[in-house]
C-alpha cells in the first residue's frame, strides 16, 4: 500500500500553501494514521498528499515510524464528531483515543486502502479520506485535519511548543529536551540544534529559547498570552517571537505538554 509522507517532508510543499497564513497554515493533509514512515520534524506547516499506510514491520526498540508517516492523526468526521488516532506502527494497528480510553483497532485484511476494526469498531482509510463506524451504525465520512495532526504528532514527538507565521512562512518547534527547530522562507531555511540555552523572558509567564548558529544567533520567545491568526483565525494559547539577525518575525503557537 502507498504511505503517507513525512511531514517534514510535506511541510516543504505544504509551506506556501500553510504559511500563508498569519500565525501559519495549514497545507493539505497527509492521510490516515498508521504506517511506515518516521515523521521527521516538519520543516513547516505542510503536509503530503494522503494515502492509504499499511503498519511498519515490528521493531524491537523505540524507533520512530518509517519517513512519510505520523505518530498520530486528526479526522474530522460528518456530525461533528472528531477523531484522534495514535500510529501503533510497530504493533500494526492505531489506537482510537475514547472517553473511556484508548481503544485498540488492529490492521485487517482490505481489497484498498488500510482498514482498521476490532470487531465493532472499524476505520478505513482510503486516501485523504477515511469512514467510521461503530457498533453497527451506518459508517460516516472522515477527513484529515492537517494542522491538527501535525500538531498532535509533535505532541507524541514530545515537543513542548509549536509555532507558525507567515510573510515569510516559518515554522518552529521547541522540545523535546533542548531541541530547538526553525524552518523558514518556506522550508527553505532549515535550522535544527541541540546547543540551546532557556531562560524567563521579561514578561510573566514567557521562555526564551537561544542557540548560537552559523548563521548568527536564533532566539525564540514565546509568552503565554491569547493569540489569533489574522488570515485563519484560528486560535493559539501563545505568542511566538523569532529573532535571527536582523530578522524579526512573530508568530503564534500551542504549548504542547
Amino acid at each position: 500500500m502507498p504511505l503517507i509522507h513525512d511531514p517534514r517532508a510535506a511541510l516543504l510543499a505544504l509551506t506556501a500553501v500553510a504559511m500563508l497564513a498569519a500565525c501559519s497554515r495549514e497545507a493539505a493533509p497527509p492521510s490516515a494514521p498508521a504506517d511506515s514512515g518516521a515523521p521527521r520534524a516538519a520543516v513547516t506547516d505542510a503536509a503530503p498528499p494522503a494515502a492509504a499506510i499499511e503498519p511498519a514491520p515490528p521493531a524491537t526498540e523505540d524507533v520512530p515510524p518509517p519517513e512519510g508517516v505520523l505518530r498520530a492523526y486528526v479526522f474530522e468526521c460528518d456530525g461533528g464528531t472528531q477523531l484522534t488516532l495514535r500510529n501503533l506502527y510497530r504493533e500494526g494497528a492505531i489506537a482510537l483515543d475514547q472517553h473511556e480510553g484508548p481503544r485498540r483497532l488492529p490492521l485487517v485484511e482490505s481489497g484498498s486502502g488500510a482498514k482498521y476494526s476490532d470487531g465493532s469498531m472499524t476505520f478505513w482509510n482510503k486516501g485523504e479520506s477515511a469512514s467510521f463506524e461503530r457498533g453497527g451504525s451506518a459508517p460516516v465520512q472522515c477527513r484529515q485535519l492537517v494542522a491538527a495532526s501535525l500538531e498532535a504528532d509533535a505532541r507524541e514527538r514530545g515537543v513542548r511548543f509549536r509555532g507558525r507565521g507567515n510573510e515569510p512562512g516559518w515554522m518552529v518547534e521547541v522540545g523535546p529536551g533542548s531541541r530547538l527547530l526553525y524552518a523558514g522562507n518556506f522550508g527553505e531555511d532549515r535550522i535544527e540544534t541541540e546547543a540551546t540555552t532557556t531562560r524567563g523572558g521579561e514578561d510573566a509567564g514567557a521562555e526564551v529559547f537561544m542557540a548560537e548558529t552559523p548563521g548568527g544567533r536564533l532566539k525564540v520567545s514565546v509568552a503565554r498570552e491569547p493569540c489569533t491568526d489574522d488570515m485563519s483565525g484560528e486560535a493559539f494559547d501563545h505568542v511566538m517571537l523569532v529573532e535571527r539577525g536582523e530578522q524579526r518575525l512573530r508568530g503564534c503557537a500551542n504549548g504542547l505538554r
